[in-house]
């Protein structure tokens, strides 16, 4: 059977137990449990107890209360040295959070995307330039035949022969006809990526249309990258 000194040696020595993982200092405890396993062993009742007279035994009680106080001193002493010793420290998180590996290749891509985006603004606004432009009486093989800046009235039609540079993505190009300064019509077309782009547009010249002419090559923004003037003259006044 368990006495009143192991019982109480028992509750005392949870309640430091108890005391120190809630300071979180659990390894104080092991100091602890070697005295609570020492004090067991000495003092756990071995065989049947010896009844002596009441003299003894109040001599017994006596000395068992004098160890119980001595005991519970040095187990306050202990408990004191832990409280004043052992200081928990506050756990600190670490509040820069890593970024996954998936958010880091997320971002990458998009760098390298807007960097993408970027080349091909560059190589779309590069702008186009005309290389040559001519007006001539007809095209054969991709080469203007009968170029010239004075015409007859009695040509049936001209040409105006371009070639382009266009360093990037395919645009739109326009040939606009000017007779006496007025609009007389505007030709549409796509120039392709190209070191040198042939063109041409045509236009068709009625015989009263005797005057200055002239030729304005549009970019896709309405720019102005080519012009050429010519003249229309009467054929009976040509050679005057």
């Amino acid at each position: 059977m368990f006495t009143t000194k192991i019982i109480f040696i028992t509750i005392t020595f949870i309640i430091l137990v108890v005391i120190s993982f809630k300071m979180k200092v659990a390894k104080s405890s092991f100091p602890l449990f070697i005295i609570y396993l020492i004090f067991i062993i000495t003092n756990y009742p071995k065989g049947k107890a010896n009844y002596k007279e009441n003299n003894t035994t109040l001599s017994k009680s006596n000395e068992e209360e004098s160890n119980f106080k001595k005991i519970e001193k040095q187990n306050s002493s202990l408990e004191n040295t832990i409280k004043n010793n052992v200081k928990p420290e506050p756990l600190i998180l670490n509040e820069k959070k890593e970024k996954p590996a998936n958010t880091i290749q997320k971002i990458v891509e998009k760098n390298i995307l807007d960097d993408l985006s970027k080349d091909k603004d560059i190589i779309k606004n590069l702008p186009l330039v005309v290389k040559d432009i001519k007006i001539c009486k007809s095209i054969y093989k991709r080469t203007p035949v009968g170029s010239d800046l004075i015409f007859t009235n009695n040509v049936d039609s001209l040409y105006c022969f371009t070639r382009i540079q266009n360093p990037g993505q395919k645009r739109e190009v326009k040939h606009i006809w000017y007779f006496k300064g007025q609009m007389m019509t505007q030709v549409r077309y796509n120039v392709r990526k190209s070191n040198i782009y042939r063109s041409w547009t045509k236009k068709t010249i009625l015989p009263n249309q005797i005057g200055e002419w002239r030729v304005d090559v549009q970019d896709n923004n309405g720019t102005i990258i080519g012009s050429k003037s010519f003249k229309i003259k009467n054929i009976s006044n040509f050679n005057r």
